[in-house]
């Protein structure tokens, strides 16, 4: 999860390849949450088919109208409690709960949707209709899964949904690369990953399959469809584990299909005085974040060591190499710099704690993914930052 604001609270969750991502978001006051809803038949129907792409696809128009007509009865209902009582709680679940109508009835104004995007529409809409029938909006970013744990029974997915203010619940698939990462289970880990394959999308260029897993909020005037790096590369290595457990080659092919999209015009890469960097938001060509950097190349890492695609091992070792050469400009000496900017690749903020302790080790899984002790040497140094903060170093 980048720090770059988009949490709107740095240290809301941690981030990195084995974060825990499975907080329940909570309304501010239980007792002012909205009605329940009844559910119907095909809410649970929804429940039982969370895995199945032909069922959306097939079912898409009656899908979508009751998941619209669903969704204007909670926001009717949310906006006349504000207007009764004044409280701006209201509202903000008011405004989150059609976000998600709003963003994909305005790609639909200029183009029909894919596949993949009907799934992604009809699934978000279901989830906000789902929360907001039983809850308001969280103070700040939390993640949420719609598991039985959650007493929300109307919609299910094993996929973590994410919250931003005016927003409301989306899928982000780096959330969803850092729980699959977390996970031990076989069959949790085989489920993200399947749950998530429905919102991927395959492209060709130049003769060349590719997978994407775009994103549908916007970001800082970012519109929706944009790319992150560190999803692409950390998933790549993620469908390569699920091949390599199951000898499943459409896990196999969705792995070779992320590492294509290195090599397509989609702008995941940037060239560099350093080498290439991968960045962590494709629309913000000069924001260059570590962590993203080297989560990503360590995906790749792992897609080798699964699938042995050598063009994986080739973007690997490029992106070891540009840290070798760059690391220096993440340092200040004291402590480590989030992110770098522009040409000059001047220090955007000091790294928090817990992203401090992300990049120590990420430094020290180059080391025991290279075996070159120069990573081994930076981890350390890294970490010897915290002693002097009189903070618990890590254990390396």
């Amino acid at each position: 999860m980048a720090e770059h604001k988009l949490s709107h609270e740095k240290d809301s969750f941690t981030p990195g390849p084995h974060s825990y991502l499975t907080s329940p978001a909570y309304a501010d006051d239980g007792s002012n949450s909205t009605e329940n809803h009844n559910g119907t038949l095909n809410s649970s129907m929804v429940v039982e088919n969370h895995l199945n792409r032909s069922y959306y696809l097939d079912n898409y128009g009656e899908l979508l109208s009751e998941a619209l007509s669903k969704n204007r009865e909670i926001r009717s209902n949310l906006y006349a409690r504000y207007k009764r009582t004044g409280d701006r709680r209201y509202y903000v679940a008011y405004v989150d709960a059609g976000y998600a109508v709003g963003v994909f009835q305005k790609i639909k104004s200029r183009r029909p949707l894919r596949s993949d995007e009907k799934i992604t529409e009809i699934k978000t809409i279901q989830a906000n209709n789902a929360y907001y029938s039983h809850r308001l909006s969280p103070s700040d970013t939390r993640i949420f899964i719609f598991n039985n744990k959650t007493g929300i029974t109307e919609f299910r997915s094993s996929l973590p949904f994410v919250y931003y203010k005016y927003k409301g619940w989306n899928l982000y698939p780096v959330t969803a690369s850092n729980l699959a990462s977390s996970l031990n289970n076989t069959r949790d880990f085989l489920e993200v990953l399947d749950e998530l394959k429905l919102h991927g999308t395959c492209r060709t260029y130049r003769g060349m399959r590719y997978a994407l897993f775009p994103m549908y909020f916007d970001y800082c005037g970012s519109g929706t469809g944009w790319l992150d790096s560190f999803a692409q590369g950390n998933l790549a290595g993620l469908y390569g584990r699920a091949y390599n457990i199951t000898g499943n080659t459409e896990y196999l092919d969705t792995s070779r299909g992320l590492v294509n999209s290195f090599y397509a015009p989609v702008g995941l890469v940037k060239s560099t005085k350093y080498g290439n960097f991968y960045l962590h938001y494709n629309f913000m060509r000069q924001h260059y974040i570590l962590n993203a950097h080297l989560i990503c190349t360590l995906g790749f890492q792992r897609a080798y060591t699964y699938t042995g695609n050598s063009r994986a091992f080739l973007i690997f070792r490029n992106g070891v190499s540009t840290f070798r050469a760059m690391h220096h400009r993440f340092d200040s000496g004291r402590w480590t710099y989030y992110a770098v900017d522009g040409g000059s690749y001047r220090p955007a903020w000091l790294a928090s704690v817990s992203y401090h302790r992300l990049h120590v080790q990420l430094a020290n899984s180059l080391w025991m993914a290279t075996g070159d002790s120069y990573y081994r040497r930076i981890a350390v140094r890294w970490n010897s930052y915290l002693k002097r903060k009189g903070l618990k170093p890590e254990r390396l």
